[in-house]
């Protein structure tokens, strides 16, 4: 406060002038606003706040606060209550307890209804007060209102417990029941594992033996394992679980000649699907391959056999019931498993009857060790793809020795290719006969010649006109002979046998240059897939333009399978070549 007394230069008279008094008086802020949350102390000049005993002043020397983090529970089981309860808990505190138990031991927490009362929001959030526990990296809560938590198993030793509180309030808290556990170990040590001894529980201490499902193993670095073993530790985790059960990886299937593998995983319960490259090969076996938890690709019957793509036989685009002539030329696609058999010195004809077996006869061939040059692929031979041969086998009880010679039977051979070829449209194998007895073909059944030899004509006198060995592949049909008759009108010193087939007619006949080839039948039972089968092989005749003999195939399939059979055992283990591709279009 500050007085001013002035005066002027008028005073006529004497003025006595004043006395003022004055008092301090002090200034009870206590009263004028109520700074303090609990207690406030008025002196002389100022105040301070005080609080109330467990209560602690806080930095803003004005706010109390219960002081009540620190507390530290290492019993198995107890309790764990907010500050004063029952009582109201106090405003603006911040709490922390820690409960801490031997390790191998998990925290359990219980609530009780009556024991839980935490203020919230009227829509329950709990930004006024919360409750927050903390165990082993994970959070529960918070926690607030009237609906006690749920009972926690924390999984863990060691257990933090926060209780916060702000200004306002009338609560009275919670009670938190504790309990100890031993900590349980996951049932699996990870995925795709096998636990032995099994439980429902797995505890502190507990040893196993661990193994892999079917379809996984055991990998640590570039190790396999059969098992290991492994312990439940204090923290509920196994020791090792490092290790891991990967998919067992069968590896890329094994590729097959002429034929496509498509799948997209190598492991444990894939699928790998085989598929022949084209129409003219047939797959024998199962197509769809498993891998299996051995590491193996497996079929439907749990085998390892992979199938095979066998040549498809017989297939023409040739029918027989066209109207056909002696001498016409063919087209390419109606004999695509005619071959040329080129001596130098004179040629003939052969058939392919695999992709990889060429069967002719026997009197062409000068001996086993003279190999053919073989044409295939063109029913213009000049055009043709040259074939090299690796093996001539002549039948055993074939006479080489033409001054050994005395009839012609068992006039038949095999020849081995060095290569396989792949098949298509221009070049496919012809059908064996079936084993074993059988009415087919008929007398009088019309069959098939085919070859490259001399064409001729037959003159209304009859007299054969010869014709210059064609470069394209002439062909005709010829009906079957009684063999009996045919014997009846060849000398004496010709011999027939059971061994051979007569057929042709005038004007219908194999020729010079033709021996070796086919004589050709529809198969009866697969009329709809003209399918053709080789009866016969073009052998001798008086001459050409009537009746003429043929090796009679079917009685020389089983030693045609056999020594197929033997030469590919024999040479198994040798490198096999690429299939030579002949067709353009496959």
């Amino acid at each position: 406060m500050k007085l001013l007394f002035k005066s002027d230069f008028s005073n006529q008279e004497r003025y006595t002038g004043f006395a003022a008094y004055y008092v301090a008086a002090d200034v009870d802020e206590c009263n004028m606003h109520d700074p303090c949350s609990h207690f406030c102390n008025n002196y002389i000049g100022g105040f301070f706040c005080s609080c109330p005993p467990e209560y602690e002043l806080q930095e803003d020397q004005i706010t109390c606060g219960v002081n009540c983090s620190g507390g530290l529970y290492t019993d198995l089981r107890g309790q764990i209550r907010s500050p004063g309860y029952p009582s109201p808990y106090p405003e603006n505190s911040r709490c922390e307890y820690r409960v801490l138990l031997e390790s191998g031991y998990q925290v359990i927490l219980s609530f009780k209804s009556e024991d839980f009362d935490v203020e919230a929001t009227e829509n329950g959030s709990c930004i006024y007060d919360s409750l927050m526990i903390k165990a082993k990296g994970q959070k529960f809560g918070p926690y607030c209102g009237k609906t006690p938590p749920p009972r926690i198993e924390t999984g863990s030793n060691e257990v933090d417990i926060e209780f916060v509180t702000d200004s306002g309030g009338d609560n009275k808290g919670w009670k938190i029941y504790y309990s100890e556990d031993a900590i349980p170990c996951p049932t699996d040590v990870f995925h795709h594992s096998i636990l032995n001894p099994q439980k429902r529980k797995y505890l502190f201490k507990d040893m196993i033996t661990v193994k892999c499902e079917e379809g996984y193993e055991l990998v640590s670095g570039k190790k396999r394992l059969p098992s290991f073993r492994a312990k439940c530790q204090g923290d509920g985790t196994w020791s090792n679980s490092n290790l891991r059960c990967q998919p067992v990886d069968c590896g890329d299937p094994e590729q097959l000649v002429n034929a496509d593998v498509k799948f997209t995983q190598t492991t444990y319960g894939e699928k790998a699907v085989y598929k022949c490259k084209n129409e003219y090969y047939s797959l024998k076996g199962d197509d769809t391959y498993s891998c299996s938890g051995d590491g193996l690709w497996i079929n439907s019957a749990q085998k390892t056999d992979l199938p095979k793509c066998a040549p498809v036989c017989g297939k023409t685009s040739f029918s027989l019931t066209s109207r056909i002539f002696g001498g016409e030329k063919a087209k390419n696609g109606y004999f695509p498993w005619l071959v040329l058999v080129d001596m130098t010195t004179n040629i003939g004809g052969g058939s392919l009857i695999s992709d990889r077996w060429v069967v002719t006869a026997a009197h062409i061939l000068k001996d086993h060790t003279t190999k053919p040059t073989l044409k295939v692929g063109d029913v213009n031979h000049q055009k043709g793809t040259t074939v090299h041969v690796k093996k001539v086998i002549l039948h055993p009880e074939w006479a080489v020795d033409v001054d050994d010679r005395k009839n012609f039977n068992n006039d038949i051979a095999l020849l081995q290719l060095e290569r396989k070829i792949e098949l298509g449209e221009c070049i496919c194998p012809i059908c064996l006969p079936e084993k074993g007895e059988t009415t087919h073909p008929a007398i009088e059944e019309v069959g098939v010649i085919a070859g490259w030899g001399e064409a001729f004509r037959v003159k209304d006198t009859n007299k054969i006109i010869r014709i210059a060995t064609p470069n394209t592949l002439q062909y005709t049909r010829v009906p079957l002979q009684n063999l009996e008759e045919c014997k009846k009108k060849v000398p004496e010193t010709y011999t027939i046998t059971s061994n051979m087939l007569c057929a042709g007619e005038k004007g219908h006949d194999s020729c010079p240059g033709d021996s070796g080839g086919p004589l050709m039948y529809q198969d009866p039972k697969n009329k709809d897939k003209k399918r053709f089968y080789i009866a016969g092989i073009v052998s001798w005749g008086l001459e050409c333009g009537d009746f003429g003999m043929y090796t009679k195939v079917q009685n020389y399939v089983d030693w045609i399978e056999k020594t197929i059979e033997k030469v590919e055992e024999e040479e198994k283990d040798e490198e096999q070549l690429e299939p030579l591709k002949v067709c353009k279009k496959v």
